[in-house]
């Protein structure tokens, strides 16, 4: 039984920072408090890092089927040098009759993947039918990226069929541009967009979510991945990164934490280095799927 204390931690959560310290028994957080002076365990004083959860990062052009090592330094590069820990990914869709094959493929494609995994929908405005949210449900993807590229398709969406449908699985709705369009038309297609769901009452987001960057708290409220993952929790697994505190910041409380402005010194996800040293950790096939069986209930 391996038991010790992360000691004045300076603990980041969606941007802010506060003290703590964290019980950690065989790779699980125990308890959480300010201080835990009478304990006789092994410290691991980290007050002169910043502490965040491993991070949440989205990319919808995951490769499929590449192989063995580009894919091994594609994760490298793309992610677990950046301290993440869980991506966020699609499996595309052209046809409903295709969507067990296409959900199928995208998972196999992921058994060697060395984080852990969320799978959405990736599909055209003219495919959003009642059918496909029951298929969505049954098989629990909690989020569908929908191309507004095509506005006339998005106009046709029966909303109010689909809304029904949602009471008991809320799936997040996501706009995405499969091609590049002029920036003013781009915010056009945006506003019908925000307009539209909010006035159909659909749970959504009012923009794109940024790629391969780590994801806010609230885009992981809306989506269900939070509290599985994003936080500490007592009773989870611990995952964490560590970054060098910037000078401005010793002997501070600091009141904001950007990951661009800060070298990553060490990620730990369920009891393994995947960050060290300046070195990043592959290990194919460690990763584990996310089930989502309640979107957004945190919000």
């Amino acid at each position: 039984m391996s038991t010790y204390i992360i000691e004045d931690a300076n603990w980041v959560k969606d941007s802010k920072t506060t003290q703590t310290s964290i019980l950690v028994v065989d790779d699980k957080i125990s308890a959480i408090r300010d201080s835990f002076a009478y304990y006789r365990y092994m410290r691991m004083d980290v007050s002169s890092f910043m502490m965040t959860p491993g991070h949440v990062m989205c990319d919808l052009e995951l490769p499929k089927g590449s192989e063995f090592l580009s894919t091994k330094n594609y994760y490298l590069d793309e992610f677990i040098q950046k301290g993440c820990t869980t991506v966020l990914t699609a499996f595309n869709l052209s046809f409903e009759c295709e969507f067990l094959t296409e959900l199928k493929a995208r998972k196999t494609s992921l058994l060697n993947s060395p984080l852990d995994y969320a799978i959405g929908l990736n599909t055209s405005a003219k495919r959003i039918t009642p059918g496909l949210i029951q298929l969505c449900k049954r098989h629990k993807v909690p989020i569908i990226w929908i191309d507004i590229n095509e506005l006339e398709s998005f106009k046709k969406i029966p909303w109010g069929w689909i809304k029904g449908l949602l009471y008991d699985y809320p799936i997040t709705f996501v706009p995405f541009f499969s091609t590049s369009i002029d920036k003013k038309l781009k915010m056009k297609h945006l506003k019908i967009w925000q307009n539209t769901m909010k006035k159909e009452k659909i749970p959504h987001l009012s923009s794109e979510i940024p790629q391969k960057k780590p994801l806010s708290l609230d885009i992981l409220k809306k989506i269900g991945i939070y509290p599985l993952r994003g936080n500490f929790l007592v009773g989870g697994e611990i995952s964490y990164n560590l970054y060098m505190k910037t000078e401005r910041e010793e002997g501070t409380e600091p009141q904001a934490f950007q990951t661009d402005h800060h070298m990553l010194k060490c990620t730990m996800n369920r009891g393994k280095y995947h960050y060290l040293n300046d070195k990043g950790y592959f290990y194919p096939g460690t990763g584990e799927e996310l089930v989502i069986h309640t979107p957004g209930y945190f919000i």
